[in-house]
């Protein structure tokens, strides 16, 4: 019999990034879609103890501003979703064509895949949503949350709050050492 086996490529992704950038952590794929909010689990064991954290993984696919109208030509949209409370850290995942290469006729040679990655804890998930509103009528909530960039080391909020701000100290390296010491 052969082994099947098979996960969306954000939870990839996101296992492949903390795998390789926290040395001390194993990382573990659920076998089961039965815990809702749960896609991966970091561990650790620290003094004798073991240690977890649960992460939610959300994608959103990329939006491309090519008629050059906009801030930024890359774009993120996520629906809203309630916060499990069983989910130690969310990470939002966008992948994008950074660089196509084009051939004598303007056809697409090869594309350069780049990775962005938002983390929050389980509260700032929280606040982060209950702040989701529309621009028109901020008392409203809105069912979509946006995000612009121009490259992975800088990232701005561009839908779901009044007016435009910066995420960029919620990129996943810049998050690292939180993550690590994050244990339970």
């Amino acid at each position: 019999m052969q082994p099947i086996f098979t996960m969306q490529y954000a939870e990839f992704a996101v296992a492949d990034y903390l795998s390789k950038k926290l040395k001390d952590v194993s990382v573990f794929v659920p076998a089961s879609a039965q815990e809702k909010g749960i896609d991966l689990l970091l561990y650790r064991f620290d003094h004798g103890c073991n240690k977890a954290n649960t992460v939610q993984v959300k994608m959103s696919r990329t939006y491309y501003n090519i008629k050059g109208n906009s801030a930024f030509p890359y774009y993120l949209w996520f629906n809203r979703f309630p916060v499990q409370p069983n989910a130690n850290w969310y990470i939002l995942v966008g992948i994008y064509a950074e660089h196509p290469e084009s051939g004598q006729n303007g056809e697409v040679k090869g594309t350069q895949w780049g990775t962005i990655m938002l983390a929050f804890t389980n509260k700032e998930m929280s606040v982060f949503m209950s702040e989701v509103k529309q621009k028109k009528d901020p008392t409203k909530d809105d069912k979509m949350f946006g995000f612009g960039f121009n490259d992975s080391h800088m990232i701005f909020q561009t839908r779901g709050y009044r007016e435009k701000r910066d995420m960029s100290s919620y990129l996943i390296e810049n998050r690292l050492d939180e993550i690590r010491h994050s244990f339970l």
